[in-house]
């Protein structure tokens, strides 16, 4: 569904690219979580998606990114709007109407489809997210995950076959961004939509994810695999993982329920030990009990 060939990034007066070597697919279907330390071109690649890298940010794009075979190079985001969705940090900073209803009917609107398939559309996505009750309500109303929400609804009326996001619920609360992410799991699963996002709140996220993409550092190749085969070798991780690192587990636990299944044995050695405590690795602080 995604292809990156060879995929470079530079701009203007840069001293180096913001990507380079981007090599790699995204099949159809899968949630795709896209990881690596600030400034190194996460939203650089999700922009080479939406086609909003070059068209808006200028910049010299090498190699060829394509979206259900249409190259990005050819397409500003306009022309990809019926292929590609994108949501980013901030909803507020994106809508434009000022009712729940009015903003997901807008990008229909935009494209120019009949009403009869724009009314259709928008009780389909009222239901599908949850929003029906909402239908009515001004956007200043919303609580966070309710706009999280409905900016995915809004991107999601032209259907598209790919949905883009850049740090979904790095604004939310646990709740709210648990409702989030079950809709985009749901979308997967039941629509067979692609999901491309990044966030740096891997703890909330990674168990969700088919697939993780690895930017280590600015210009380096991406490594994409499995969860457990990217956070084995990820610089950044959730902390379930690194306590996962610490105690030897394999295979690696990607959330709580996961460490609890495995923990026996590290409570069994831990048993008695006061927190903070040298381990039996020279210089490795023995973490506390899982409880």
């Amino acid at each position: 569904m995604i292809r990156f060939e060879n995929v470079s990034v530079t701009y203007a007066e840069a001293a180096a690219p913001a990507l380079a070597g981007v090599d790699l697919s995204v099949p159809e279907g899968e949630l795709a979580l896209l990881v690596g330390p600030s400034g190194v071109g996460k939203s650089t690649l999700l922009g080479t998606v939406s086609g909003l890298v070059p068209h808006f940010t200028g910049g010299t794009l090498g190699g060829r990114v394509t979206v259900a075979g249409r190259d990005t190079r050819l397409h500003k985001p306009r022309e990809l709007a019926d292929v590609v969705g994108t949501v980013g940090q901030d909803p507020l900073a994106h809508f434009v109407t000022d009712t729940v209803e009015d903003e997901l009917a807008y990008g229909m609107e935009s494209l120019g489809l009949a009403p009869a398939v724009m009314r259709r559309r928008v009780e389909e996505t009222l239901d599908l997210l949850g929003l029906h009750e909402l239908r009515d309500r001004p956007l200043a109303t919303l609580s966070g995950g309710q706009r999280q929400r409905l900016a995915i609804g809004s991107v999601l009326t032209p259907h598209p076959r790919v949905l883009v996001l850049d740090e979904p619920t790095s604004a939310l609360d646990p709740g709210a961004a648990e409702e989030v992410l079950a809709v985009l799991r749901r979308l997967v699963d039941d629509l067979g939509t692609t999901v491309l996002m990044a966030e740096h709140r891997l703890e909330r996220v990674v168990q969700y994810a088919d697939r993780v993409i690895l930017i280590e550092a600015l210009g380096a190749r991406p490594v994409s695999g499995t969860p457990r085969e990217v956070m084995a070798v990820s610089p950044v991780v959730p902390p379930v993982v690194a306590l996962g690192r610490v105690a030897g587990w394999e295979p690696l636990p990607l959330s709580v329920r996961d460490a609890r299944r495995t923990a026996g044995e590290l409570r069994e050695r831990l048993s008695g030990l006061e927190p903070g405590t040298v381990g039996p690795h020279a210089g490795t602080p023995v973490p506390p009990p899982l409880p």
